[in-house]
């Protein structure tokens, strides 16, 4: 099987053996309790399923792992636990696709013989993701397991590899603190010689890297950090390419750089591998603003805009609970003693890891989250993540009409209607920062208010805004302390006659009415100015409802309006969409 990614209309599609397919797809960490059966029945073919080198925990601070065995755990391979739910799937779905997604997590013994390539967790020893060593034999071990897989009699079904890491397989350093151990600090001295010519570097330990306050050797150690992230998931994207003999599409998490503002973690060095020819699709979750309540913008992690300049797929993992979301231990009793995912806290209010209490509201959100991403043209996959999240008629229901819908854009020649307004993202501005303060909060205080505008947005990173700028009537910029790139994307502006807003000063949060107001005085059309979020674009118009009442969502100009989804309204060729709606409700229409 050969995969790639294709451009269609602006807006990328898997083509596999020359067929196009809308990206989405299903996946479990508990596949006992998984709902394989009901997405084959509602049409689905591409699944994505897990598999680790290790059973050590991918969270290091809950002690959790989904993996009841690790491949290479044991004196010889034990490939049976992702055999047995491929073969599970194909006997299911002959013409299933399926990706492999393979967690690139040193096994025990490598862990107690190597441990200074190693940093320490809350958890016990990992490997460090600076460590050369672990790059190497990483990369013999993925060998050993895409050679079983290209051997197994369901080769021929493999779709493409998607190769996970460090903490929660995001790419995360495992410590959360850029691998920080006395070795460490020699790679980080090592690099800075190399990229700064600087061999005076001071002493710093890893409480240094918490304390509050702007530190020049903690903010070149946090670069340190996210270089070697991403080193580390080229090199073993790089890897994968060569053993399938580039036949099928890679991708990995990887970026969240528009969510994740503490560099420490690692994930801000998108801009060293987004051209990467080895890396086909970035991945994150919808993110967790606002611990997912309702009547919220879920935004994107990374500046999608970008991904789609540099010609990559965003394939959003889309873990929406419902009302059928359970404590994690009820799922798979034994598996795990903490209270780390638990679904009220101590107060009794809901966690992020609590559902909608009704099954309209899980339907509600599940819909909110597709309309999402088709209106920005990414990918989907649904993220069951304890399984039985989407066990009900109606819910499968409502995932087979929205395959329907996604399979039917892919030859829909269309993007309008599109933004006006582009939300700049300034990925190297996150070393300027003053770590602990408020300023680091700037970017999601801005995106999660822009979410509820009613007016939609691009998110894109500060050193493509040359690309993009004759594309917009106005921008936003997402931090007070700017980079070079974020200061040239704002002279850009001006050279352009483009008004722009940044947070100055102590103006850290800008509310969503001062954002709409901005906005509109700008001349950005405004669809509805009620809270309510809108999506749009492709062709599409989603809306999620704030609160209960009349809605009127304002277009700009005259569309052919056909319902597909939450709403039931006649057919019609209009500039105003008028409907009852109530709250936390979700409608998506087609504009022609």
């Amino acid at each position: 099987m050969h995969s790639s990614i294709e451009f269609k209309n602006g807006k990328p599609y898997i083509s596999i053996d020359g067929a196009r397919h809308y990206p989405l797809a299903y996946t479990t960490y508990f596949e006992e309790c998984g709902e394989f059966s009901g997405f084959i029945n509602a049409g689905y073919k591409m699944f994505f399923v897990n598999t680790s080198f290790t059973r050590l925990p991918i969270n290091n601070v809950s002690g959790f792992s989904p993996f009841r065995t690790g491949v290479f755990e044991s004196s010889a391979p034990d490939y049976s636990e992702f055999d047995g739910v491929v073969g599970e799937i194909l006997a299911e779905c002959p013409e299933a696709l399926i990706f492999p997604r393979i967690n690139v997590a040193m096994p025990c013994g490598w862990i107690e013989k190597n441990t200074d390539e190693c940093v320490s967790t809350p958890s016990g020893m990992r490997e460090a993701l600076w460590s050369e060593k672990y790059l190497q034999d990483g990369a013999a071990l993925l060998e050993k397991l895409i050679s079983h897989i290209r051997s197994a009699d369901y080769s021929s079904r493999i779709a493409g590899y998607q190769i996970c890491g460090g903490t929660t397989q995001e790419w995360m350093h495992h410590d959360m603190a850029g691998s920080f151990s006395p070795k460490g600090v020699e790679k980080f001295r090592l690099w800075m010689k190399e990229k700064y010519n600087d061999d005076s570097v001071p002493e710093i330990t890893k409480k240094d890297l918490f304390k509050r306050g702007f530190n020049e050797t903690v903010s070149r150690y946090c670069e340190f950090c996210c270089e070697t992230a991403a080193n580390a998931v080229e090199y073993f994207c790089r890897a994968t390419k060569a053993l399938i003999n580039n036949e099928q599409i890679v991708g990995a998490f990887y970026g969240y750089n528009a969510f994740v503002n503490d560099p420490l973690l690692g994930l801000a060095g998108l801009r060293h591998i987004i051209d990467s020819p080895h890396i086909d699709f970035f991945s994150s979750p919808c993110c967790y603003d606002c611990t997912r309540e309702l009547g919220v913008d879920w935004g994107d992690m990374i500046a999608e805009s970008s991904l789609r300049l540099h010609n990559k797929l965003y394939f959003v993992e889309c873990d929406i609970r419902t009302y059928l979301t359970r404590q994690m231990q009820e799922s798979r009793p034994g598996s795990f003693s903490g209270n780390y995912f638990a679904l009220r806290n101590e107060d009794g209010n809901k966690t992020v890891w609590c559902g909608p209490d009704t099954l309209e509201l899980s339907i509600s959100a599940v819909r909110k989250a597709f309309a999402h991403q088709l209106t920005r043209f990414s990918g989907i996959w649904w993220f069951d993540m304890w399984g039985g999240w989407y066990h009900h008629e109606n819910i499968m229901l409502e995932m087979s009409r929205m395959r329907a819908i996604a399979e039917s854009s892919v030859n829909k020649n269309t993007s309008y209607p599109s933004a006006q307004t582009v939300v700049f993202i300034d990925e190297k501005a996150y070393f300027n920062n003053p770590r602990c303060t408020d300023v680091v909060c700037s970017v999601n205080n801005i995106r999660v208010a822009m979410g509820n505008t009613g007016i939609p947005f691009d998110l894109c990173m500060t050193e493509d805004a040359q690309k993009v700028m004759d594309k917009y009537k106005v921008a936003i910029f997402t931090t007070p302390l700017p980079s070079e790139s974020g200061i040239k994307a704002m002279s850009l502006c001006e050279a352009h006659n483009i008004p722009y807003l940044f947070p100055e000063g102590d103006k850290i949060c800008i509310s969503t009415p001062e954002l709409r107001e901005f906005l509109v005085s700008k001349g950005v059309h405004c669809y509805n100015g009620d809270n309510n979020v809108i999506y749009c674009g492709g062709g599409y118009l989603g809306i999620h409802t704030s609160r209960e009442g009349d809605v009127e969502i304002r277009l700009p100009e005259k569309y052919k309006v056909k319902s597909l989804l939450g709403a039931n309204l006649d057919e019609q060729e209009t500039d105003v969409i008028s409907l009852y709606m109530q709250k936390h409700e979700t409608a998506l229409f087609e504009l022609i």
